[in-house]
């Protein structure tokens, strides 16, 4: 199943983002969940970070949830507040994930 994660920063957390981010990164290809896509949400003019939009496949909302609150930017307090949402695309959606992903699974066999 499909699962939204999106996530919105505390105030004045550039420097702790900047910090963990290798950690975040890393902890986002630990294979816990299946990323599909995923990357910052920038204020309107595209200056800074104000959050991030993550979107995995998973089993269940618990797995998506733990793997949530054991992230680095939730850990060190950049994510102020996560909302976990299932995700269905829809048939009229002008660019297929669901194309995409047997595209990629082909890629890596």
């Amino acid at each position: 199943m499909l699962w939204a994660v999106h996530c919105l920063d505390a105030d004045d957390v550039l420097e702790i983002r900047q910090e963990a981010r290798a950690e975040h990164s890393a902890r986002l290809r630990s294979g816990i969940v299946e990323p599909v896509c995923y990357g910052m949400l920038v204020s309107d003019d595209g200056g800074h970070a104000v959050g991030s939009l993550i979107l995995v496949r998973a089993e269940d909302r618990e797995t998506v949830e733990r793997y949530v609150a054991e992230d680095p930017f939730m850990i060190k307090g950049v994510w102020r507040k996560v909302t976990v949402s299932a995700f269905t695309e829809s048939a009229n959606s002008p660019a297929r994930l669901a194309d995409t992903l047997v595209m990629t699974e082909e890629t890596n066999r």
